[in-house]
């Protein structure tokens, strides 16, 4: 348990420890499993909140299809974000000429997303309060669009956007470490490593978000 919370509090330090070990994904995956099992949860309750079943020609039963895909993509998307992301740091980090296994990266990387259980956790929360919302289907292509406006629009879920980002930032800087120490860098290439694919991913949502509330 102490371990676990120095990932959070000292990631350097906990890394610096980490390293000497063998490797194992064994919590890396459980970490991930969780994280993933809250985004599912939280995907369902947001499709079960867009009564998809209400829409001409989507039968009830074909909404709760949705409401369990979107749960599902919503758990494997977390482990392919898990390997999108050490992919991306560890191809940026071999720019600088670093030095360690993927496998190691992929550990070290799966710690990195404890704070997006609290996130996860955080929006769930949030949809817990949505409102059910209707739909036009006027126009069929824009649904998505729709949606995403409708879901933007909520304060609580604006709200529940805004403490990811600073959540993000958290996991970006136990990525840090974690690359420092995966891949032997410095903390300068640690930190151009981990912060231009996060930082374009923090500007993007706070576009989305600025297209709302502005």
């Amino acid at each position: 348990m102490a371990s676990m919370l120095e990932v959070l509090t000292d990631p350097d330090q906990f890394f610096g420890k980490k390293i000497t070990d063998e490797i194992s994904l064994k919590i890396p995956i459980a970490i991930i499993a969780v994280a993933g099992l809250v985004g599912a949860v939280n995907a369902s309750i947001i499709s079960q909140k867009l009564n998809l079943g209400g829409i001409p020609d989507v039968p009830e039963q074909m909404a709760l299809f949705i409401s369990i895909a979107g749960g599902i993509s919503a758990f494997i998307g977390v482990f392919f974000m898990w390997v999108i992301y050490s992919g991306i740091f560890h191809l940026i980090s071999s720019a600088f000429n670093g030095e360690g296994s993927f496998k190691r990266v992929l550990e070290f990387v799966a710690y990195g997303f404890i704070p997006t259980i609290a996130g996860s956790l955080i929006s769930l929360a949030a949809a817990m309060t949505l409102p059910v919302f209707e739909f036009s289907v006027d126009n069929p292509e824009l649904l998505q669009e729709n949606i995403q406006q409708a879901l933007l629009s909520n304060s609580a879920m604006q709200a529940s956007n805004i403490i990811g980002i600073f959540l993000l930032l958290w996991s970006a800087n136990i990525w840090i470490f974690a690359l420092l120490h995966a891949r032997s860098l410095t903390t300068r290439n640690a930190l151009i490593t981990v912060g231009i694919p996060i930082g374009l991913m923090v500007l993007f949502t706070v576009y989305n978000l600025a297209g709302v509330l502005l």
